[in-house]
């Protein structure tokens, strides 16, 4: 079982921060106020979606203890057109089930929130489920739970997942299987991930691939079919002493959907000092720079057995392998009052107005808190 590492209890924390770029590259952080009660779970956020047409940031909660998952929507998310403000969803339907290790993954056209995998209490056992959220963003109608039936049992925790809204495809890469000694370094499809009946292709690929993984990172560049996956730790054994293996590798996977040709995984080599190793830290991905931004995690030191939260953010340069430079990895500065280490924190993008939004995760103290933070790239 792996709940010593994943599930870690603290104190929620009602407030949430803006943060800026000046002109110079560094950032300036304030705090963005919020209105509504706002979540209220024992679980972290890793999963968190960002409808931009209507500015609204979508957060699926795992089960905690007795409290059941629960969905949250931010609005006015990325800081402007008015105060946001939190609002619970009250589904129907069988709601999601799991304690935590999930990805979500959310369709745009058809407002629709994808859950995959988890784990059992205690994270004693790995999930294969799939669940669909209609009306995800609370508009629209009423939302609507409903599990999935996929053709084939893929069960997983802590993998990653990108949806591709060309062929309506989830992309999953690694996770393990609840024990330490399961990590996977697999490339699964999901088709239509938003249907009742989607059939997973376990996709053949040449090159690499990369390590066995869990709690890393995956971006996806729709344009190119491309995948990018950073970090992450595979977990070797328990005790005693605990091994982990930390990573910082990047890895492209072309043709990712499985469409266009043979997937093809490519180890990238970035000029520049790249970040320490780390894992369930969160990245997103800007198509117009072709930059992908990492932040926050955690680094795991196998000689003093215990874990930091990591406050940092960098980004990657020419981040798809694409281009006439070499990707590059420049660590960007921070002013203000950070909030310093954050573990779990969701990652989401508004394209139109190039923000990054950032909630939630646990803080240096290892209480889990409500963070938000925007970066405006336009000043970059």
């Amino acid at each position: 079982m792996k709940n010593q590492l994943y599930f870690l209890i603290g104190v929620l924390l009602p407030w949430s921060l803006v943060v800026s770029v000046n002109r110079a590259g560094a950032q300036t952080w304030s705090q963005l106020a919020t209105s509504g009660a706002g979540p209220n779970t024992t679980v972290a956020v890793n999963t968190t979606n960002y409808d931009a047409t209507n500015n609204r940031l979508i957060v699926f909660l795992a089960e905690g203890g007795s409290v059941p998952s629960q969905v949250w929507v931010l609005t006015n998310a990325n800081g402007m057109g008015g105060t946001p403000t939190w609002t619970q969803l009250q589904p129907t339907g069988p709601p999601a089930q799991n304690n935590g290790g999930s990805t979500a993954v959310y369709n745009p056209t058809g407002n629709q929130l994808i859950v995959y995998g988890g784990c059992t209490a205690n994270c004693g056992s790995p999930l294969p489920d799939v669940y669909v959220l209609r009306n995800a963003n609370g508009l629209g109608g009423t939302p609507v739970w409903s599990q999935s039936s996929p053709t084939s049992s893929i069960p997983r925790d802590y993998q990653t997942a990108v949806y591709d809204p060309t062929t309506r495809s989830m992309i999953t890469f690694g996770g393990g299987l609840a024990f330490y000694g399961t990590d996977q370094n697999d490339t699964n499809v999901l088709f239509p991930a938003n249907g009742s009946s989607p059939t997973w292709t376990t996709l053949t690929t040449s090159g690499g691939p990369p390590g066995e993984r869990e709690g890393h990172s995956a971006v996806f560049d729709s344009a190119h079919n491309r995948m990018i996956v950073f970090g992450g730790q595979k977990l070797i054994s328990w005790c005693c002493p605990t091994d982990q293996l930390p990573y910082n590798d990047v890895w492209v996977l072309s043709n990712a959907n499985g469409h266009g040709g043979t997937p093809a995984w490519t180890q990238l080599q970035p000029q520049g000092n790249p970040p320490m190793p780390r894992a369930c830290h969160s990245a997103i991905y800007d198509p117009a720079g072709n930059n992908m931004f990492v932040f926050g995690g955690a680094s795991w030191s196998n000689e003093t057995q215990s874990s930091a939260p990591l406050g940092d953010v960098w980004r990657l340069s020419n981040a798809n392998g694409l281009g006439s430079s070499p990707p590059q990895w420049t660590q960007i500065g921070q002013f203000g009052t950070p909030p310093g280490g954050n573990r779990d924190p969701g990652l989401a993008f508004d394209r139109v107005n190039r923000r990054i939004i950032s909630y939630g995760g646990y803080d240096r103290n290892w209480a889990l808190h409500f963070l938000t933070f925007i970066l405006d790239l336009k000043q970059h």
